[in-house]
């Protein structure tokens, strides 16, 4: 039982980082917009979302959460 929660913590803490990347991401777009907008410039933001192996905290427990799970899956009790 405990192998299956801190399996499903690590996917979660993994999908966290993901949505914390992107939404920093379209922060620094909306502020890089903001500052062309203010000087009567016009340009497209360009969002480079990163990509899910680009950081290793989010496949890393990713991996270590989907590890933790079929061990408590399989484990007998």
């Amino acid at each position: 039982m405990t192998h299956r929660i801190l399996g499903a913590i690590f996917i979660s803490l993994s999908g966290i980082f993901f949505t914390a990347e992107r939404i920093a991401e379209r922060l620094s777009v909306a502020v890089r917009d903001a500052g062309f907008a203010s000087a009567g410039m016009s340009t497209p933001g360009m969002m480079h979302y990163p990509g899910f192996f680009n950081n290793f905290f989010v496949w890393f427990f990713f991996l270590i959460g989907l590890i933790l799970i079929a061990i408590g899956v399989f484990k007998r009790e």
